[in-house]
């Protein structure tokens, strides 16, 4: 199989350490160009295509994991000629990963065209809201008025950004990131600053908790999360390995999967971490799913859920149809007592271009 991942990547890096816990033959790339010695064919014939990768055979090739692939680099050449070679690395990946279900016909976690369209925070509100769940009224734009209309219909309203960032302050020496924003009829909101830059605007649900569910093909792990005193987190991602989080496991009704899974169904994808809210009332909304999102931690915080193993049995099956017993019994709590954590974890976290980062 293939793992498409940078190396330093701690879901990549346990699931590789899983792989060979199991007896599974790997190949970890960040991209589909490693180094100077890279091989790579793609024969197109009258009536069939065949794809030679290093001189393996396409065909065998089980399940890819398509997790958070880099650019190809270009490696030691020719300044002059490193735009270029860069620019053909990227146009045969792209029309590799275009082509993927012909080209590899393997399992894909997730497909490559299905993983970028999921992406899209539009595209997984209207996929939830077509499957029959409930989602928050959302403004999604920079037009101040149906801002200021959804402030006056609520209340109270969030704001979150399409793309993460973070500020560094040279005055304190601290790290800002832009998470999600609390807004009301006492916010400032002038008309050129939401008119400069485009965002989601949604109505602010008064919840009672939130619930974190992990879809790994044909099965969910679904855990529900709050403050010890019972509270909800107003962003509980903040505080995840906070002492005062809460965490249980979450009993996922036939309703309620059932329209989980139609919504991944029209999205294209077999893997996701999905967000939602439960208010006051019981009433569960949608808020999105990250296709390449985290879930080792449901697992840290519940070693009850082998999550990890899970995955392991997806990739090593082939099949989104997989059974536990296609992995050997394994926990992610022995991967994190190893050395090959601790190395990994000991390298930054901004090196490299990614094409998938969970906001």
């Amino acid at each position: 199989m293939f793992i498409l991942s940078q190396a330093y990547d701690p879901h990549a890096s346990a699931l590789a350490w899983a792989l060979r816990r199991n007896g599974v033959p790997y190949r970890f790339n960040p991209s589909l160009r490693v180094d100077g010695d890279t091989r790579f064919s793609i024969l197109l014939g009258g009536t069939e295509d065949h794809t030679t990768i290093d001189a393996i055979d396409g065909a065998n090739i089980r399940s890819v994991w398509y997790r958070r692939p880099a650019f190809p680099e270009a490696g030691l050449c020719q300044e002059a000629d490193r735009a270029f070679i860069e620019g053909q690395w990227k146009c045969l990946q792209r029309s590799v990963f275009d082509a993927a279900d012909q080209l590899l016909p393997a399992l894909w976690v997730n497909r490559p065209r299905a993983a970028e369209q999921a992406e899209s925070k539009l595209v997984q509100l209207q996929a939830a809201r077509a499957s029959g769940l409930r989602i928050p009224d959302t403004v999604i734009g920079n037009h101040a008025p149906d801002v200021a209309a959804l402030i006056r219909r609520w209340g109270k309203i969030v704001f979150k950004t399409f793309y993460p960032q973070n500020w560094q302050s040279s005055s304190k020496g601290l790290t800002y990131r832009m998470s999600v924003v609390p807004l009301d009829a006492t916010s400032e909101l002038p008309e050129p600053a939401i008119a400069m830059s485009p965002g989601i605007y949604q109505r602010y649900i008064d919840k009672a908790f939130d619930v974190r569910v992990t879809m790994i093909g044909c099965k969910l792990f679904a855990i529900k999360l709050r403050k010890a005193s019972g509270d909800a987190y107003f962003d509980w991602r903040a505080h995840y390995d906070d002492e005062d989080m809460h965490t249980e496991l979450f009993e996922v009704d036939a309703w309620l999967e059932a329209k989980l899974r139609e919504t991944m169904k029209r999205l294209g994808i077999v893997f996701g971490c999905i967000d939602l809210v439960v208010d006051r009332n019981g009433d569960i909304y949608f808020l999105e799913v990250n296709q390449a999102g985290q879930f080792l931690f449901v697992e840290e915080v519940i070693p009850d859920i082998t999550i990890l193993r899970a995955m392991a049995a997806m990739l090593s099956a082939g099949k989104v149809d997989y059974s536990l017993n296609d992995c050997v019994d394994l926990k992610l709590s022995d991967y994190l007592a190893g050395d090959e954590y601790r190395e990994i974890g000991s390298v930054p976290r901004n090196v490299g271009h990614q094409i998938a980062i969970e906001s």
